[in-house]
């Protein structure tokens, strides 16, 4: 009697121990599928630059003027477009809104 305890104890802790890792595997496959593609792609307008950000191959933002100044003033570059796109592209995928501020512009040394 004592010697199926020995047995059984040792694979009854096992057993549950492979559970347990398998349902992590499992978990751990899940969170991989959400995971996205994020990318910008510069815009030419009548007025200058913007910029789309894509998720997914999906446009997710439409941006055809500076953020989060007054009035409707294209980037005069692409670069600083891109500069700006990259800001909310971080935002996103730390699952913060996209917003971008005068400040974060100031620092980006973006022309306005």
């Amino acid at each position: 009697m004592q010697m199926t305890k020995r047995f059984f104890i040792p694979l009854g802790i096992l057993f549950i121990a492979l559970l347990i890792i398998g349902f992590s595997i499992k978990s751990n496959k899940k969170n991989d599928e959400k995971m996205f593609r994020v990318e910008s792609v510069p815009i030419q307008t009548s007025a200058g630059w913007g910029y789309n950000i894509l998720v997914d191959h999906k446009i997710y933002i439409h941006q055809e003027f500076i953020p989060a100044i007054e009035g409707k003033k294209a980037f005069s570059s692409k670069e600083d477009a891109m500069k700006t796109s990259g800001v909310a592209i971080k935002k996103l995928i730390k699952g913060k809104p996209p917003f971008i501020n005068k400040k974060e512009l100031d620092s980006l040394n973006i022309s306005l």
